[in-house]
């Protein structure tokens, strides 16, 4: 829908309905109007009217398509219609009104309205009457302020919430769409039916509404699309989006990307979604359904459309999901396969057979705002096929461009094995997270009323609850929505006596279930070990046939029954016993439901994994005296599918089967064709305590994480999603921080010692024994060359702040990376001290912009206000910190209280810093001015003397583009030299952009480190093209005689300036002349030349030499960084890897799909901290090998199930 036509469609009305359009309109609004039939020869006139003696002429214009040129079209209608006027005139037509689908535009004499008034003129003085005309916008004003029942008389020009309304209230009207209607309401009920019900229904809850038990699962984001990255700084904070559905109902993001692990509850906030919005549908109806929620109706609803995506992946195979009937499924995969095509096949299947096809789902979709749920990717389960299944989501949502408001949300689970998902730049992924304590709680409560539970029992239920979930072991288990259902019905049961890992616990939930229904069915407890191995097996089965594509976890019936008579006669058991176990299975069981007539599924999938693995645990090799359970394991770990099946099965190890689980573990991850996805399982199970019997197997599978690879993948993991448990310190956390934090003391300044204290404080469960470990070392290097090192180890826990006077006495802090180390790692020196001294200048001298400094320190507080992140978000809001996260540049927290109570304390330890909070602040007549950077550069010189960091603020304002030039300046005074006025050095940079020789006076006259630093910057950022080209030997010669702690702070400022988008950019033509400068001068031309988010350039007139040797300037030297990322990845070769690897672990970088050489992704593997972590993650994909084979060949090849 093109939102510029207005709100109605007119164009979607023929020109005699158009014509009924408006003199209904005319005649809702004047009772003395005359309206003649429509389609007859009318003269000139389609409606008339008296109105105080003069005869008023009405005629209508309509059009298909809109109009480039709106003017010469109306003028062309007038003169069409001149003979008619002329005559009219004669009859006595006193005023003339053209009414018209057209529509204008209202730019001030620019735009056609103004433009036609002026044509009108000349009409009204040619024909001697006032000639108007009533534009679109006219006619949709006037349609708005018509009754409801003329506007559903014309329902094909509805859209958006006036069709909503029509299709929730417009029971009663004979309206054109009301075969739309019926289609679309008859999908709701019947949609609203199949999710009023939660799907765990094995919990005696079968008969209670979703939201008897829905608690809004809390989520956080964890990327924001490259299209749209605005949203994400407009928030509070970055991460934490509080409750997932309330996020989800007023998200500006038309596409989301939700993940949770296996019973998180993303199906169900699908379902509730739905509901909420069905609920707007449905109230007016007879039905009159409880509202899924205790919110009010949705003011704006959608229409929504809850999709199984195996459903999906099922009709793509040529199965009908909507159907019980019982069809092979095609060797390849639908050619014509959109999601328009299976939208219309549900649309139809649940209208009870309405017809529906692609031309229904884009009117719906061009005239209605939608809520699409895709939900399950991850139970798609073959590659290939989920491939094609994410190829059309994202083709979709291309499409989906023209609709009208649409939201698409796709639900999966962690992405262990690096499937496709849909496109990152298109689509925000969010995460659910772990239930907190409240929510906890309030599930308790739900659960209690929703099973009738007495308050004393519900009481004494808390109180249990409470008890256990103060073991972390039961804490982890009760932080996912169906395991605390199923905790908690067994402390319903049990009471205390509840199972501490995950396996044990869906174990001990089937037993006490069968012990009722034992009591209740004598055919289930005279069948019950038969009945546990049936139901066993139907979860292998399912499981198994949907990895092959064979189905969408559903059996028709009478495929059931065969499958069960099969399995018997295999085993050699009673096949008479079938009509027994079958209605055990189907009807007295919880296991399996109908869903869909005529067919049969376990109700989650957690459940059908649980038995799979159930079965894979206790009749794998079972005739097979040699068989070794860990080869189970070894196939169950090689395909990602499976994996919530692994852990299942490796929760049912004995104590004597621990150490070859281990054994195989170790041989998968040595064997490297899976890295990424071998070590995040063994993560899992690490973490599910399944290891804990046996502490010396729980050591050795601990220590499967000490490799350089698996620290890599593993903090990548924990820091970039919430899909990974934290193992306890008694599962394995407290070994593996011992040795990683050995490892650290071992190799401090080793590249991979960041990454493995970053993995063990993620581990740590109180601060203190981290500070424990690393004071003794500390104390050690005190006064040694090793102690910049040592600080930057303690910064995470400020442990600093815990050195003795005696030991401070010793710091040496000998130089000014030191003491931005002790500033990072939370040192408060003494008041005045030459410590506190040492600490400033590191702030002043521009090398700790990019800490975080949470201290209440007098430099911490420094840095605090006057970061040059804040000064450059005051330049470009929201886009310059994207862009320098972006890029890899910190982004610390510039907003809120801690900078406010910095402020307070600074103004208590020196009176002059009054000054500096309004220096910030566009002062009275001064907005949009360059005022706040000049005032506040000046009082940071007035109080602190001149230094880089006021130096970099006054270049960012003379850089700062939209902004004139203002603020304070001192009369005589100079842009450079020892007494700066950094008010005149904007004034001056922005007057002599183009003089090239005031640039080479200021060079020759200011010979002074910090004047020739702040020339360059200035110079680089500022000056024209031609006039940056003609200075580059100049350029060169300052920054060679530059100390190399100022380079390093001059490059990291202009990084930080170029990186944000607040300058003005450079073209390509600099960089042959930068070629032939030194590396640091390249690197300063090109954070200019490239943007972050721009083409991907390769920067070619710069040798890689040049490229490489930016290195040492760390987060600073991204573009040449993403010029050797080009390189590789257009032509890989070893001069461009070893760039790479001069670069290191930390830098960010865009990754474009390529295929590379296998020997080069082996070497980045091979050294996964030389590298950084998206090359890491690009060799993982590139290196990993799909199985060939499915579970269920494999099984059959070795002969698992038979002799």
């Amino acid at each position: 829908m093109d939102a510029s036509a207005g709100p109605y469609l007119y164009e979607r009305l023929t020109e005699k309905n158009f014509q009924r359009l408006c003199n209904a309109l005319l005649a809702s609004a004047y009772s003395d109007v005359q309206c003649y039939p429509v389609g007859h020869s009318d003269g000139g006139r389609d409606a008339t009217r008296h109105h105080d003696g003069r005869l008023i002429i009405y005629q209508v214009k309509w059009t298909s398509k809109p109009q480039q040129s709106p003017v010469t079209w109306l003028n062309s209608a007038l003169e069409g219609e001149a003979d008619n006027i002329r005559r009219l005139v004669k009859e006595g037509a006193e005023a003339y009104y053209l009414m018209t689908s057209v529509a204008g535009t209202a730019t001030p004499r620019r735009g056609s309205m103004d433009k036609m008034d002026s044509a009108l003129a000349k009409h009204s003085a040619a024909f001697g009457i006032p000639i108007h005309i009533w534009w679109r916008a006219d006619i949709d004003a006037r349609v708005d302020a018509a009754p409801t029942e003329l506007k559903w008389a014309y329902s094909d020009m509805l859209a958006g919430h006036d069709l909503v309304r029509y299709l929730i209230d417009g029971a009663d009207t004979a309206a054109h769409d009301h075969a739309l209607r019926t289609l679309v309401m008859k999908v709701i009920a019947t949609q609203w039916d199949e999710d009023a019900k939660v799907k765990f229904k094995q919990v005696e809850l079968t008969s209670h509404n979703l939201n008897d038990l829905f608690i809004d699962v809390e989520a956080i984001r964890l990327s924001s699309p490259l299209a749209d990255h605005r949203v994400a700084y407009e928030e509070a904070e970055l991460d934490t989006l509080g409750g997932a559905a309330d996020y989800l109902l007023t998200t500006r993001q038309p596409f989301t990307l939700v993940r949770g692990e296996p019973g998180q509850g993303k199906s169900t906030l699908g379902q509730y979604l739905s509901q909420l919005h069905r609920a707007a549908y449905l109230a007016h109806e007879n039905t009159d359904p409880a509202q899924p929620s205790t919110r009010e109706l949705i003011n704006d609803p959608r229409l929504p459309l809850r999709i199984d995506l195996r459903d999906y992946a099922a009709w793509l195979a040529g199965i009908d999901p909507f159907s019980d009937e019982d069809r092979p499924p095609r060797r390849r995969l639908r050619k014509q396969g959109s999601l328009e095509e299976f939208i219309a096949c549900l649309l139809t299947a649940r209208s009870g057979g309405l017809p529906a096809d692609t031309t229904t789902v884009h009117d719906i979709l061009e005239r209605l705002p939608v809520l699409i749920v895709l939900d399950g990717l991850d139970e798609v389960a073959r590659s290939d096929t989920r491939q094609r299944v994410v190829d059309e989501i994202d083709s979709f949502t291309a499409r989906l461009r023209s609709a009208l408001r649409p939201q698409v949300i796709v639900t999966t689970r962690p992405n262990v094995a690096g499937l496709a998902e849909p496109r990152s730049d298109r689509f925000e992924t969010i995460a659910l997270t772990r239930l907190n304590e409240s929510l906890r709680t309030t599930y308790l409560r739900k659960w209690a009323q929703a099973r009738s539970i007495p308050d004393k029992e519900r009481r004494n239920l808390e109180r249990i609850f409470r008890q256990r979930s103060a073991e972390p072991h039961i804490s982890q288990l009760a932080d996912n929505p169906m395991q605390l259902t199923i905790l908690l019905y067994l402390m319903h049961k049990r009471g205390n006596s509840v199972p501490a890992n995950r396996t044990d616990l869906y174990s001990s939930y089937m037993e006490t279930f069968l012990d009722r229904e034992a009591e209740k069915t004598a055919a289930v407890d005279e069948h019950r070990s038969d009945l546990e191995e049936v139901t066993s097996f139907l979860g292998w089965h399912l499981q198994a046939r949907a990895e092959q594509g064979g189905g969408n976890g559903q059996l028709p019936t009478k495929e059931l029954r065969r499958a069960i008579l099969n399995y018997l006669f295999d085993v050699e058991k009673e096949t008479n016993l079938v009509d027994d176990l079958f209605t055990a299975v189907t009807d007295r069981v919880w296991a399996l439901t109908s869903k869909v007539q005529g067919t049969f599924e376990f109700d989650v999938q957690p459940l059908r994994e649980y038995f799979a693995a159930r079965y894979l645990y206790d009749f794998a090799g079972a005739d097979q005296p040699q068989f070794d359970k860990a080869d189970v394991l070894r196939h169950l770990v090689r395909r990602g599918y499976w994996l919530n099946t692994s852990r299942f099965f490796a929760g049912f190890a004995k104590p004597n089967e621990l150490s070859g689980l281990v054994e195989t573990l170790e041989e998968e991850r040595d064997e490297g064709t899976r890295p990424r996805q071998t070590r995040l399982t063994a993560w899992f199970l690490l973490a599910d305590g399944v290891f804990s019997a046996r502490t010396r197997s729980q050591r050795r599978a601990a220590d499967l994480f000490l490799d350089d690879l698996s620290v890599r993948f593993i903090n990548h993991e924990l820091r970039t999603s919430d899909d990974l448990p934290v193992p306890s310190p008694d599962r394995g956390g407290k070994h593996l921080v011992e040795q990683l934090l050995a490892s650290v003391a071992q190799a401090p300044r080793s590249r991979a010692a960041v990454e493995r204290r970053q993995l063990a404080t993620w581990l740590l469960e109180d601060p203190e024994i981290f500070r424990n470990w690393w004071h003794p070392h500390m104390r050690a290097v005190l006064g040694t060359d090793q102690e910049d090192v040592w600080l930057r180890i303690g910064s995470d826990f400020q442990c600093a702040n815990q050195l003795a006077q005696p030991e401070l006495d010793c710091l040496a802090l000998a130089d000014v990376s030191t003491a931005a180390a002790a500033l990072q790692a939370g040192l408060i020196p003494p008041h005045g001290s030459l410590q506190e001294e040492q600490l400033v200048r590191a702030v002043l001298d521009g090398h700790t912009s990019e800490l975080d400094c949470p201290t209440t320190s007098y430099a911490s507080d420094l840095l605090c206000v006057l970061r040059p992140q804040y000064l450059l978000h005051k330049a470009s809001g929201t886009n310059a910190l994207h862009n320098l996260y972006v890029v890899g540049h910190s982004v610390p927290d510039l907003f809120g209280r801690p900078r406010l109570n910095a402020f307070t304390r600074l103004k208590e330890r020196d009176p002059r810093f009054h000054t500096l909070q309004p220096a910030l602040k566009f002062s009275k007549g001064q907005r949009h001015t360059t005022s706040p950077w000049g005032n506040t550069a000046r009082a940071v010189k007035t109080i602190l003397g001149p230094c880089w960091l006021a130096a970099e603020i006054a270049v960012i304002g003379a850089a700062a583009q939209g902004f004139t030039t203002g603020g304070d300046i001192t009369h005589g005074s100079q842009p450079l030299g020892a007494d700066p006025d950094y008010g005149r050095l904007i004034l001056e940079l922005r007057l002599n952009r183009s003089a090239t020789a005031w640039w080479a006076e200021q060079f020759a006259t200011h010979t002074d480190a910090l004047s020739r630093a702040t020339w360059v910057l200035g110079l680089i950022a500022v000056a024209d093209e031609t006039v940056v080209t003609e200075h580059l030997p100049r350029i060169d010669e300052a920054i060679s005689a530059l100390p190399p702690e100022m380079q390093q702070a001059l490059c990291m400022s202009s990084s930080r300036l170029g990186a944000s988008l607040v300058a003005r950019r450079l073209s390509d033509a600099t960089l042959p002349a930068a070629a032939t400068c030194a590396p640091l001068t390249a690197l300063l031309i090109t954070h200019y030349v490239i943007a972050p988010e721009g083409p991907v350039q390769q920067l070619q007139p710069l040798s890689n030499d040049i490229l490489t040797n930016t290195a040492p300037f760390g987060s600073a030297a991204w573009p040449a960084l993403l010029a050797l990322t080009a390189r590789m990845t257009h032509a890989a070769s070893p001069t461009n890897l070893e760039g790479l690897r001069a670069h290191g672990p930390h830098g960010t970088v865009r990754m474009q799909p390529s295929d590379l050489p296998s020997d080069i992704m082996a070497a980045i593997l091979a050294s996964p901290f030389d590298y950084p972590m998206a090359w890491v993650m690009a060799a993982d994909r590139a290196m990993r090998s799909d199985s060939d084979q499915y579970l269920a060949n494999v099984a059959t090849d070795g002969k698992w199930f038979s002799a």
